[in-house]
């Protein structure tokens, strides 16, 4: 029987939904949905890093804090030369927690811009960035086993044609192609939710445990993600007012 079949019961005549059948993840091994807890726990942590991070820097408005993406850059560095072999748990632990830092510190940029504009943009592509991830989550855990690692290929292509795009636009300063570079960079990261999602997986079952440096690849989609949606929400949202002047 399909593993979707049951998701509706017979209750006193009515149709009842169940929605602990969504993540029930019947063609996951039990060894592979407890490593993918730990990856999603770390996400989590590192989302929170990251926004407190962000949120620190907005507050103090400090322009050293600004060079956070370059630190991050070198602890990104450290955290992929060293391994689980190499440094304990709670050390690797704390790289990754440095590096979420780090991409928060960086982001205050934006989002210094964006609150100028409309704060409520920032939940609004929160929310927004947490459905949109939990939904190409489920569509990759559900879909076919490696079906969606065609994807690598295309998306590496893609992610060289977006680098020559936005290359482009530094010399060129075209307002539609940095606009369009922007949605482009969205299609490319949701696309790689799902690839990311199921090569985790294979590596599981191919013997990897590195749950950290698993987590590291969703979270850094997460990011692009966010910051690409609060780049369309508030170029809409300036849009609108210049037309409702």
């Amino acid at each position: 029987m399909d593993r979707f079949s049951n998701r509706f019961s017979q209750n006193g005549g009515q149709t009842k939904f169940d929605p602990k059948v969504i993540f029930n993840f019947s063609n996951l091994d039990k060894s592979t949905k407890s490593h993918l807890k730990n990856v999603y726990a770390c996400v989590s942590m590192e989302i929170i890093i990251a926004a407190l991070g962000a949120a620190i820097n907005c507050y103090l408005k400090s322009t050293v804090l600004h060079f956070g993406g370059i630190i991050g850059l070198f602890v990104f560095i450290y955290l992929t030369a060293s391994s689980k072999n190499t440094a304990t748990p709670m050390k690797r632990l704390g790289y990754v927690s440095g590096l979420a830092c780090c991409l928060g510190l960086e982001s205050s940029y934006l989002l210094d811009y964006v609150i100028s504009v409309d704060p409520s943009i920032i939940v609004t592509a929160f929310v927004t960035t947490s459905v949109v991830f939990v939904s190409f989550t489920l569509t990759a855990l559900y879909a076919e086993r490696r079906s969606m690692l065609f994807l690598g290929s295309l998306l590496s292509t893609a992610l060289s044609g977006l680098l020559i795009l936005s290359l482009a636009n530094m010399f060129f300063r075209v307002p539609s192609i940095a606009l369009f570079s922007v949605y482009l960079s969205l299609i490319i990261s949701c696309l790689f939710v799902m690839y990311d999602t199921q090569l985790i997986v294979e590596k599981k079952r191919l013997g990897d445990n590195d749950f950290i440096w698993h987590s590291v690849d969703l979270f850094i989609d997460f990011v692009i993600i966010f910051k690409d949606l609060m780049i369309i929400l508030t170029d809409k949202e300036k849009k609108k007012r210049r037309s409702n002047k």
